[in-house]
């Protein structure tokens, strides 16, 4: 793996060690280095790779990942051979040619990965999901029953009491988000975009295309 020219995408730490989370993970051989941010999840994906008998795992995770895994995964050879990323990641990183397709990896090691784990583009595997983040609403109970609102079942629903409220003078801003200005903003319209089944552009084209119902 010391010799590949092109990173493989991060959960392919997850193929690679799918077969078992042990001593033996019937790799008898190798070398692995893995980029990644620093927290549990990924820490615990990063110890059972390095728990496997006759494999050198060296790994930097950290917060700055996002700063550095780009120029790194260019590099040639790449200086990482797996980057555990965000979905944002995978389109600047394709654009860069550093992504090498998992097919044969996933093959032989991932078997039992769930197909909607598996991030194809054509027929590639480019990516293999391990974790999502979850996002939760919050609501004053007190407040919707001052505004004589009742509990928001749908985002109009919560624009609709948003407006009671602003109405009987409670508060001006009635709904808030934990959101950081730039890529997290347009993150969050993303997820709700793409929850509601918008699609960014028309089938087929590469024409922008998010006016619409959703």
């Amino acid at each position: 793996m010391t010799t590949m020219k092109k990173a493989l995408l991060a959960a392919a730490v997850t193929a690679a060690s799918a077969s078992a989370f042990a001593a033996n993970c019937g790799v008898s051989a190798g070398n692995v280095s893995i980029i990644g941010n620093e927290f549990p999840a990924i820490q615990t994906v990063v110890a059972a790779a390095k728990s496997c008998d006759g494999l050198t795992v060296e790994s930097n995770l950290t917060k700055e990942h996002r700063n550095l895994h780009r120029a790194a995964l260019a590099a040639n050879p790449a200086q990482y051979s797996v980057a555990v990323i965000a979905n944002a990641n995978v389109g600047y990183l394709m654009a860069d040619d550093s992504l090498r397709p998992l097919n044969d990896l996933v093959e032989k090691f991932g078997q039992d990965i769930p197909e909607r784990q598996l991030i194809r583009l054509g027929n590639d595997i480019i990516a293999v999901a391990f974790m999502a983040n979850a996002q939760h609403h919050m609501y004053r109970a007190d407040v919707l029953d001052a505004a004589g609102a009742d509990v928001p079942t749908s985002w109009e629903g919560v624009l609709d009491a948003a407006e009671k409220i602003r109405a009987k003078g409670l508060m001006e801003y009635p709904v808030g988000g934990t959101y950081m200005a730039g890529w997290n903003l347009a993150q969050a319209f993303n997820n709700m975009y793409l929850g509601h089944g918008g699609e960014f552009f028309k089938p087929g084209s590469a024409e922008v295309s998010i006016n619409n119902a959703q």
